[in-house]
């Protein structure tokens, strides 16, 4: 742990890395925002450190407060991968697993789960009186940790073409059509970058040290198919609400509303999917991994439904603090929006046109007309890197007059490798599953 004696702190955080389904995740964005980063309040200085652990690094006892201050669990492939894995909870490693996440915690550990990292923690609500109904609903509520007092909340969760209820009911598929099956966006210039989600004007409540002293009323985060946050009437410990979605529901704005797309093609579409994934792979010299996540992504045909996706997300909490009711006072911060992820300004979705080639990798929708981007992109990608760092912080029980500051960034050589890999499309297939 910290050491509060010495005016100068290390905050030491483990980065959960792990990918089981081999989908990949934003987890390298975080060293980028964090390992390193240093500032300076007062008389004490404090600097970041972080390091990635994997499953085999919590089973075997690696993640305790002696060695970390914050477990930092991103989303996508880790927080979403590990929601579905980990919801087979009869299975002793997974008890263990989250047993000990549970004890670092409790012994004062914090904990920034962002998106699937904060469904993996928590319990699943799908409404009042209603339980989970699909199979990944049921896993992702049965991956509950135990540690978090909030729920996460879907009005409904299924996976593309896995769901049972695909071919009557694809609307119920939920915010995961959010996720998967978006083509590479173009800004007004002629631009084209990955552009999945929805950056989202969330408004902000200023009575906590994240954004007590944010001038706006609002702040613009990226958002990528995740949760509202569900409080209990009666919380057993101290939470509050950071930041809440918009009034205006994304599945009723014009500009972000998308449509649900029906897969049609059983078990045929999915072994032309898989031959289509092995050509791409020995093409490209690609690793044999990734086979059944191409495969996932290019078999089709899928056709445009009229049926809406709604998402039910309108004024619900999405950024939560809360402090374990112990003497040892562990911080949970939860964030369902993506602060490590670009935003951009204006531009609205279209659906693709819908042919007899339709799939998951060439996307069901596209974001036209962005406001063009900054020379560096300083101004997209580093937008809400600051949130990041207030959130670690706060986890770590770094005083709240302590917090980073609200500062522009400059563009070095690490952010423009994810510049280089993440954000532009270059034009390729490959290169769009890779950033789905």
């Amino acid at each position: 742990m910290i050491e509060k004696s010495t005016k100068n702190h290390t905050i030491k955080i483990a980065i959960l890395a792990e990918e089981p389904l081999k989908w990949g995740s934003g987890k390298h964005y975080f060293p980028v925002i964090l390992d390193g980063y240093t500032w300076k309040i007062k008389d004490k200085s404090y600097r970041f450190e972080t390091e990635y652990i994997y499953d085999t690094d919590i089973l075997d006892g690696k993640l305790n407060i002696s060695t970390y201050d914050v477990l930092l669990i991103p989303g996508g492939g880790v927080g979403d991968g590990l929601s579905i894995v980990k919801g087979f909870k009869s299975f002793r490693k997974v008890r263990k697993w989250k047993k000990n996440i549970a004890d670092f915690i409790k012994n004062g550990g914090g904990c920034v789960g962002i998106c699937g990292g904060a469904a993996l923690i928590t319990g699943l609500s799908t409404g009042i009186d209603s339980k989970p109904r699909t199979l990944v609903e049921r896993l992702y509520n049965n991956s509950s940790i135990g540690i978090s007092c909030v729920k996460h909340y879907y009005n409904n969760l299924s996976m593309p073409i896995f769901s049972l209820f695909q071919s009557k009911y694809p609307e119920q598929i939920g915010a995961m059509a959010y996720v998967f099956s978006f083509a590479p966006g173009e800004t007004e210039n002629g631009t084209y970058i990955h552009s999945g989600g929805v950056p989202i004007d969330f408004q902000l409540h200023k009575d906590n040290p994240i954004f007590s002293d944010i001038s706006k009323d609002t702040e613009r985060i990226r958002w990528w198919g995740g949760p509202a946050i569900f409080i209990p009437k009666n919380p057993d410990r101290d939470v509050k609400i950071l930041a809440r979605y918009p009034k205006l529901d994304l599945s009723e704005n014009k500009n972000t509303k998308i449509y649900a797309w029906k897969y049609t093609s059983g078990i045929h579409g999915i072994i032309r999917g898989m031959f289509r994934a092995a050509k791409i792979i020995k093409k490209e010299n690609n690793s044999l991994r990734n086979l059944l996540l191409y495969a996932f992504f290019l078999s089709g045909n899928w056709k445009k439904t009229e049926k809406l996706i709604e998402l039910d997300l309108s004024n619900k909490p999405c950024m939560t603090s809360e402090i374990y009711p112990n003497e040892n006072k562990g911080r949970i911060i939860l964030s369902t929006p993506h602060p490590e992820y670009m935003i951009w300004w204006g531009g609205n979705i279209e659906e693709v046109p819908d042919t007899k080639n339709n799939d998951m990798a060439h996307g069901f929708h596209k974001w036209k007309n962005i406001k063009p981007l900054s020379k560096t992109l300083a101004d997209e990608l580093t937008y809400t890197w600051w949130i990041v760092r207030r959130m670690t912080a706060w986890a770590a029980k770094i005083p709240d007059d302590h917090m980073p500051s609200i500062t522009k960034e400059i563009i070095k050589e690490k952010t423009q490798e994810i510049i280089n890999d993440n954000i532009y499309w270059d034009g390729s297939l490959i290169d769009q599953m890779n950033n789905i």
